[in-house]
């Protein structure tokens, strides 16, 4: 009997000193929660192992601009702020795949033959391919000097519709850098058919793209549940900017886009979006474009009365939706800068097979295709290659000015909040700018 109140009063006590122990282990569990921050640094005099003696680790350094990814205890947020050399320590957020499911059937696997899909067709894309496909090679080398940058969930890297065009890829998730070919792979489906409507080959079977002979880069900022963060989308840009050379300008002479000696893409096409992003990741917009890097990306699918970002951002253009009989449906962002086929739009999907999204994410990749068709007809006539431009232009000098007066008014004159300046045209984009 003594020997049985003895070993209860044992486990009694064990019993205690758990569930201190558990306490205290939640308790050091609060005081130590990591948060991910975006720093932009004085370069000269800030030093990473700062962070390391506030029990923090740098993530990742930018090259082309001062902005270091740190992991840092939320406890020492305020001693980081302090520190020699950080001008400015933002949050981290997330951001999301802009596609909404109305149909989603079993995936076609077999290889049916081509068809053209609607959004192809409504945009007279297949008018200017006699013109050109999104292929020039300026240098005789055997590459296109055209590069559309598709930063998504990733691709379907053996898929007999892109395999052809897909020129490079890599994963920045987590801020790890690899172009490992399973680091970039879609988990998703919404990468690989993003980059169908851009640049699905013209051959025998599936669907074809916009620009169907226009090189991909790959740049996986997604994870498999379509989710972002801004901190990635950061360094997506900057990593596509340097392209496979990781080199932003190979011969120092200021231009990057159209040129055979840099890597640099002509389009940015993002098919995502978020609220409250940081102001780094507008620095690394503004830097791009003043690059004469186009960016694109979708308007949202809130039914908001502004785009989400990156698509607010005056230097991007906004793409919101129409359907097959040119309505735009309620879940577009309003106030796009245009507006391209986004409903029940068939396109490429992982396993070899084609898949019918709807979002904006799926308007977004035929403006991104469109911009390939016009810097590739100049460069294959001869012409330099165009700069970006602003939202109000209205010549064609700049690729948003041919984009805003070619494009199909639907709406009021000029630019109205439903379809911004039209619906984009690939056939006179093209013939405008030769």
């Amino acid at each position: 009997m003594k020997n049985i109140l003895v070993r209860k009063i044992a486990v009694i006590a064990i019993a205690i000193l758990l569930m201190y122990n558990l306490t205290a282990i939640a308790f050091i569990a609060r005081e130590v929660s990591i948060k991910r921050v975006i720093l932009t640094v004085d370069e000269s005099k800030f030093e990473s192992k700062s962070i390391e003696k506030l029990g923090g680790r740098v993530v990742t350094k930018l090259t082309l601009l001062p902005i270091v990814i740190v992991d840092i205890p939320e406890c020492a947020l305020s001693s980081l702020k302090k520190m020699p050399g950080v001008l400015r320590v933002e949050h981290d957020g997330v951001f999301f795949a802009y596609n909404v499911i109305l149909f989603k059937g079993p995936p076609q696997r077999n290889q049916p033959s081509q068809t053209i899909p609607w959004g192809i067709s409504r945009i007279n894309a297949i008018e200017a391919w006699s013109t050109t496909t999104g292929y020039a090679d300026i240098n005789g080398d055997g590459d296109s000097e055209i590069e559309v940058a598709i930063i998504d969930t990733g691709i379907d890297q053996d898929h007999p519709d892109l395999i052809d065009n897909i020129k490079w890829g890599v994963s920045v998730l987590n801020g790890r850098v690899t172009t490992r070919p399973t680091a970039w792979r879609d988990r998703n489906g919404h990468g690989t058919h993003v980059a169908g409507t851009v640049a699905a080959l013209d051959n025998d079977i599936g669907v074809v793209g916009v620009a169907p002979d226009a090189e991909l880069y790959i740049i996986k900022a997604m994870n498999a549940a379509g989710i972002g963060t801004w901190s990635d989308l950061i360094l997506a840009i900057e990593i596509a900017l340097k392209g496979p050379d990781n080199t932003l300008d190979v011969d120092n002479d200021g231009v990057i886009v159209g040129d055979p000696d840099d890597d640099a893409p002509e389009v940015i096409s993002m098919s995502l979006g978020g609220s409250s992003p940081p102001d780094a990741l507008h620095d690394i917009i503004l830097f791009a474009y003043n690059y004469n890097v186009t960016l694109v990306a979708a308007a949202g699918n809130e039914g908001a009365d502004t785009p989400s970002y990156p698509a607010f951002y005056p230097e991007v253009i906004a793409v919101g939706a129409i359907d097959q009989e040119d309505l735009v449906p309620y879940w577009s962002n309003r106030n796009p800068e245009l507006v391209a086929p986004g409903v029940t739009i068939l396109s490429t999907y992982p396993d070899d097979s084609y898949e019918e999204l709807s979002g904006t994410s799926m308007a977004c990749p035929h403006v991104s295709g469109v911009v390939a068709l016009i810097q590739a007809a100049r460069l294959s006539n001869g012409l330099t290659v165009l700069p970006p431009g602003t939202e109000t232009d209205d010549t064609s000098d700049t690729i948003r000015g041919i984009l805003h007066i070619t494009s199909d008014e639907k709406g009021d004159e000029g630019y109205d909040s439903l379809y911004g300046y039209g619906v984009v045209r690939a056939d006179l984009a093209v013939e405008h700018a030769i």
